[in-house]
């Protein structure tokens, strides 16, 4: 069966342009919908065990509260996920002021990153498939950061029930890149209901801890014996409420794992399941590292799709990127690339149910 994409109108910038949702679909009943204003994920629908389609992302019915949002739902971060402290780099012994948006710091790129795009966007026919590739130039200087940046993302959904976004990007000169993307995840498929119960194991055996600005301190800490060992399969609410420093800092868990580097495409570097609906779901990447966030800032200041409320700790986010403050952290994996290198992330959710 050939997968075909469907489009509507979802809205108007405040400038007149048009916001598309394409609508992904597959063999099995399940439905990916994406916006080309930020490359949103803006809903996820999947069966649970039972056959009960339910969305399992957060996220909003309108357009105009994708604008309002500053919690980056379901979207493509970027140019740079996560936080640089000081909102500021040094690449070939030439420093660089970074937009300041997170206190004295930058988080995902800037404030006017990615997040806030209204992205090219065109449908890729292939032999049995088609593909949403979303596009965008960033410029030169653009939040600080260095470099013409042409950036692509191809999102594709196959009969084997996996989301998969390619992340390409090549630049001019000298930068730093490390895209994500960052839907909150409720596999419940109630908004309503915290995720606490939900089951998570993480192919990692350390963590990066974070200073009172959740700046990494520069280590990676073993997670043994510890309320950050997802090792083994067990329930994100078991360890969150436990006396621990690191937990205190973030009200919860804000935290890069370092990823093992025994990822296979069957074990993933994160598998996410809700005993209750039975669904399932395994990320895999091939970044040096994923944020596991938990939603603690979230509650009901904003009404998410149908009216519903936003509850705290109601979503997960699991991030693959680069590390945080990467560039400022010289034991970390590099995030720089140069003239002629290629920028290539690759991320996948594969949905799945058990008894």
């Amino acid at each position: 069966m050939k997968n075909r994409i469907k489009s509507k109108n979802f809205g108007m910038m405040p400038d007149g342009r048009t916001v598309i949702r394409y609508e992904l679909s597959n063999s099995n009943g399940i439905k990916v919908c994406v916006l080309n204003y930020a490359g949103i994920l803006q809903s996820i629908l999947v069966p649970d065990r039972n056959g009960v389609i339910g969305d399992i992302i957060l996220g909003f019915d309108h357009l105009k509260d994708y604008l309002a949002d500053s919690s980056s739902h379901g979207a493509l971060v970027g140019r740079y996920a996560n936080r640089i402290a000081g909102a500021q780099i040094k690449l070939d012994d030439v420093e660089y002021k970074l937009d300041m948006n997170d206190g004295e710091n930058c988080l995902h790129g800037g404030r006017e990153g990615f997040q806030k795009v209204l992205w090219n966007s065109q449908i890729i026919k292939l032999e049995n498939d088609e593909i949403l590739r979303l596009s965008h130039i960033s410029p030169h200087g653009d939040q600080g950061f260095p470099g013409r940046l042409e950036v692509i993302a191809d999102y594709s959904l196959n009969n084997n029930n996996t989301l998969s976004i390619q992340l390409l990007a090549i630049t001019d000169q000298t930068t730093v890149v490390s895209l994500t993307m960052h839907p909150y995840f409720n596999l419940s498929g109630d908004s309503e209901r915290q995720i606490l119960d939900h089951n998570l194991r993480i192919n990692s055996n350390k963590y990066l801890p974070v200073s009172s600005k959740k700046i990494p301190l520069g280590e990676m800490r073993g997670v043994g014996n510890s309320p950050f060992d997802f090792r083994e399969n067990h329930s994100i609410g078991a360890f969150i409420n436990t006396d621990d420093a690191q937990l205190k800092i973030a009200n919860g868990y804000d935290h890069c794992y370092v990823l093992s580097d025994t990822e296979d495409e069957h074990e993933g570097c994160a598998i996410l399941s809700d005993p209750i609906s039975g669904r399932e779901m395994v990320v895999s990447s091939n970044a040096p590292g994923m944020q596991l966030y938990t939603g603690n800032h979230l509650n009901s200041d904003f009404q998410g799709k149908g009216g519903r409320n936003f509850v705290k700790q109601g979503g997960v986010c699991l991030e693959p990127q680069a590390f945080p403050n990467a560039p400022n952290e010289p034991c970390f994996p590099s995030a720089e690339i140069g003239p002629g290198e290629r920028y290539e992330h690759n991320i996948s959710y594969r949905f799945s149910t058990r008894d």
